[in-house]
C-alpha cells in the first residue's frame, strides 16, 4: 500500500500546463496585495525599493502557494485521486478590491480551489466506488494543515534570522489557513463541512488555536499539543451539544 502511493506520488505528483497558468496568476496577484505598503517610506513611493519588495513578496507566495498544493495532491493519491488547482478569478478580483480599499491591511488568499479527479486503472482505494464527500473534506483539510506547519516552519527561521521575508512568509501561511477554512465555496472549509461537520469542527478548532497560539510567540511543540487537544475538545463539545442529537439528518452528516 505504502509502496504503490509512493509510486503515484513519483508519477503523478505535477502540475499541468492549465494549473501553471493559474498558478502564476495566482502569485503574482496575491503577491502584489501582500507587498502593496511596502513600495516605500510613508507616502513617498520609491519603485525601487517596491520591485525588491514585490519580488520577496512572489518567492514566499510560489513557495507557500506550491507546496500546499503539493501536500493536497499527495494526500489525493493516497485515495486514488488526482487534485487539480483551479484559479478562482472572482476571489483573486475580491482580494485586489479590498487589497486596495484597505490600502493592503486585508490579505483575502483565497485564489481558487483543489477539484477532484479519478486514476483510470487505480480504482482499488477505499474511494474506489464514487467521489465521496467525506474523502474530499479529509483530503481538502490538508490545504490549511500544510499552511500551518509553513507558518511554524518560517517562524522558525525568522526566530534564528530575524530576517522579515520569513515573518511576512509566517503571516502569509496563517492568514490562507484562516481564510481557507470559512464554510464558502470555493474555500476548502465549505469541502470539509459538506464533508463532515465532525470533521470541520476538529478542522477549524486545530487550524485557529494553532494560528493563535504561534502568532503569540508560544513553543511549536506546545503549539502543536495543545492545539490538537483544543481540537478534540471542541469536537466533543460539539458533539454532545449538537450533533448527537442531528446525527444523519443532512447529506453531510
Amino acid at each position: 500500500m505504502i509502496t504503490n502511493w509512493f509510486d503515484k506520488i513519483s508519477r503523478y505528483t505535477y502540475f499541468k500546463s492549465s494549473e501553471l497558468n493559474s498558478l502564476l496568476l495566482s502569485i503574482a496577484v496575491i503577491a502584489f496585495i501582500i507587498s502593496f505598503r511596502n513600495w516605500g517610506v510613508g507616502k513617498e513611493i520609491d519603485f525601487s525599493h517596491g520591485i525588491v519588495n514585490l519580488i520577496g513578496a512572489m518567492l514566499i507566495v510560489s513557495i507557500s502557494l506550491t507546496l500546499r498544493l503539493l501536500f493536497q495532491k499527495i494526500v489525493a493519491l493516497g485515495a486514488d485521486l488526482q487534485a487539480e488547482y483551479k484559479l478562482w478569478s472572482i476571489g483573486l478580483f475580491i482580494a485586489l478590491i479590498l487589497g486596495f480599499i484597505t490600502n493592503g491591511l486585508v490579505w483575502f488568499i483565497v485564489p481558487g480551489s483543489i477539484v477532484m479527479n479519478f486514476m483510470p486503472g487505480h480504482r482499488i482505494g477505499w474511494l474506489r466506488y464514487s467521489l465521496n464527500y467525506f474523502g474530499i473534506g479529509v483530503i481538502s483539510l490538508a490545504g490549511p494543515i500544510a499552511n500551518i506547519f509553513l507558518a511554524m516552519i518560517f517562524r522558525t527561521l525568522y526566530d534564528i534570522t530575524s530576517i522579515q521575508l520569513f515573518h511576512a512568509a509566517f503571516l502569509l501561511n496563517i492568514i490562507m489557513a484562516l481564510w481557507n477554512m470559512l464554510p464558502i465555496p470555493p474555500a476548502d472549509g465549505s469541502r470539509i463541512f459538506f464533508g463532515s461537520r465532525l470533521v470541520y469542527m476538529f478542522g477549524t478548532a486545530v487550524v485557529v488555536s494553532s494560528a493563535i497560539l504561534l502568532y503569540a510567540n508560544i513553543n511549536i511543540i506546545v503549539t502543536i499539543i495543545a492545539s490538537v487537544l483544543l481540537g478534540w475538545l471542541w469536537w466533543l463539545i460539539y458533539y454532545i451539544v449538537w450533533e448527537r442529537f442531528n446525527w444523519g439528518k443532512g447529506p453531510w452528516a
